[in-house]
Order: structure tokens, then C-alpha cells, then sequence
């Protein structure tokens, strides 16, 4: 059972309001919300002018069939959204119903279509936010996210309690140290950065192949929104699906938020590394954590 929020929206022919509220809520979420749409009557084909409108603001639902709405549907659903279906849509305890008053755009042209569209996405950005699902969205790290990569991790160097490391490389040695195939960034809607993850190699021997050392960084002003949570999960399951049984990592004590987050992965303690090394001319001890897969 996900323990993400879910929404469904239905209306009569699952092939315009409903579409185009499933389409902007996914993006929005990034994945933060399970997005479902259906009909009451649904239609053979997705309205060809909320194609081109949608094409206009960059979501291709060319492709989506519309659906008919069934009651299981309403049951896995938390938010229940109705635009026009009238009492079709099953009433279940303890579920959320919305109703949007929303013009019908079927047979209509793009023109009469692009308020209606403008206006569902006012609305499905006002229900991401009741909902507190972040909008986040996990992807490869690219050449292209490199100034904010950096920015990041001055920002948690500049802090002190994130590594013995008193400044940031620059991309080609940070490029170089992290293996190409796991490292990725969370973007929001703006696709701005608002962390990164990425893991190193802890030894040339083939014994270690499948050891590998995690380091995760979150803009400050991204904290608290599950962000760290959502890289963390996205790399496992990266390294895991490559062969990679261990990922470890080495947290400062002080660094509670780490330390939490980590065991909240799945992460369980080593051991302490007493006085391991200065930093800023004092000693401190650095936590070893790991995770070793449970499939590999």
C-alpha cells in the first residue's frame, strides 16, 4: 500500500477536464502523488484540441485512453475530484469529494479550450498544496546541473557538520570521483536543484565491486520536504538494480538530520571512528553507517 496521497478525477468522458487535472497534477508532484482519471461514459479518444492545448504547455497525453470509472478505483482513492459526472461517482468513508464547476470542452476548438485548461491548473496546483505533497521530481545528474550540484555542496561544506572537506571541487574532479551511473538530482517544477546523490567506489579490489560510499546533499531551503528521503530511495534503488549489496556512508555525530534520515532508509550503525581526523583544527568522530541489500 502506498503512502503517498492519492486523487482520482472523473468526468463523463474521461477525455478532457479529468485528463488534463491527472496530466498537471503528475508533473506537479513529481511523483509525490498517485494521479488516477476515468469517466462516467468515457470516450473512444482523448480530445484532439486538449491534445494540441496540453502539446502547448509541454505534456504529450497523446497518448492516454480514456477509462471508465469503477468503484475500486474510488476506493484506493483518498481525493475524489468530479467535474460534470453529476452522482456517478461511488460515495465511500472516510474519502475526500471535490466537485469543480468547469466548462465541458467537448467540441470545442483550442481557443475554448486554453481557459479551461489555464484554470484546471490553478486548481490542481491550490490541491497539490492542501495536499502537502511536494512537487520533486528524481533525475540523472547532468553536466547541465552542475553549478547548482556545487552550489549545494558549498552551502553544506560552509556549514561544518556535512564533511571534513573545506571546499567544493570543480565539476571535472567532482565528475571524475562519482560513478556515472548513480548519481541524480531532485528538481522542482522550475527544474531547479534541490539536492543531489551520488556514490564512489571505496576500492579498485573486485572483492569491493558491489561497495560503494554515498554522499547526499539538500539545499538548505529545500529541507524538511522530503527531499533527501526521495534521493535516497531513488539511488538504492539504482545501485541495487545494478548489483551493488552495500552502500555506506560516514556522518559527523552532530549531524542528527543525516543520522535520522539514513536509518530511516533502511541504514543500520557500524560503529563511531573516534577523533578520525581535524577539521578546522578539531578532532572529530565520524559515524559508519550502512545498508546492505536484502535481494543481493
Amino acid at each position: 500500500m502506498s503512502d503517498k496521497p492519492s486523487v482520482l478525477f472523473v468526468c463523463v468522458h474521461n477525455a478532457g477536464r479529468s485528463q488534463m487535472a491527472a496530466a498537471f497534477l503528475a508533473r506537479a508532484s513529481g511523483g509525490a502523488v498517485d494521479v488516477r482519471s476515468a469517466g462516467s461514459a468515457p470516450a473512444e479518444e482523448v480530445n484532439p484540441a486538449v491534445v494540441e492545448a496540453m502539446a502547448e504547455v509541454g505534456i504529450d497525453v497523446s497518448a492516454e485512453v480514456p477509462k471508465v470509472l469503477t468503484a475500486d478505483a474510488v476506493r484506493v482513492s483518498d481525493v475524489c475530484v468530479t467535474m460534470g459526472c453529476g452522482d456517478a461517482c461511488p460515495v465511500f468513508p472516510g474519502k475526500r469529494y471535490l466537485d469543480w464547476d468547469l466548462a465541458d470542452p467537448a467540441g470545442q476548438g483550442v481557443a475554448a479550450v486554453r481557459p479551461i485548461r489555464d484554470e484546471i491548473e490553478r486548481r490542481v496546483r491550490a490541491l497539490l498544496d492542501d495536499l502537502g505533497a511536494d512537487a520533486v521530481r528524481i533525475v540523472p545528474m547532468g553536466v547541465e546541473h552542475a553549478d547548482q550540484v556545487l552550489a549545494i555542496y558549498r552551502a553544506g561544506i560552509d556549514e561544518g557538520d556535512a564533511t571534513f572537506e573545506t571546499a567544493a571541487p570543480g565539476w571535472d574532479e567532482f565528475d571524475a570521483a562519482k560513478l556515472a551511473e548513480h548519481r541524480l538530482v531532485a528538481l522542482d517544477e522550475r527544474d531547479d536543484v534541490l539536492g543531489w546523490a551520488a556514490v564512489s567506489a571505496v576500492s579498485e579490489r573486485c572483492v569491493y565491486a558491489g561497495v560503494v560510499e554515498l554522499s547526499l546533499y539538500v539545499h538548505p531551503r529545500a529541507r524538511g520536504r522530503g527531499v533527501g528521503l526521495a534521493l535516497l530511495r531513488a539511488l538504492l534503488a539504482s545501485t541495487e538494480a545494478a548489483g551493488v549489496w552495500t552502500v555506506q556512508a560516514g556522518i559527523f555525530p552532530e549531524n542528527a538530520a543525516s543520522l535520522a534520515l539514513h536509518r530511516k532508509a533502511g541504514f543500520r550503525t557500524i560503529g563511531v571512528r573516534e577523533r578520525v581526523g581535524r577539521h578546522h583544527g578539531t578532532w572529530r568522530d565520524v559515524v559508519l553507517l550502512e545498508r546492505r541489500s536484502p535481494v543481493i
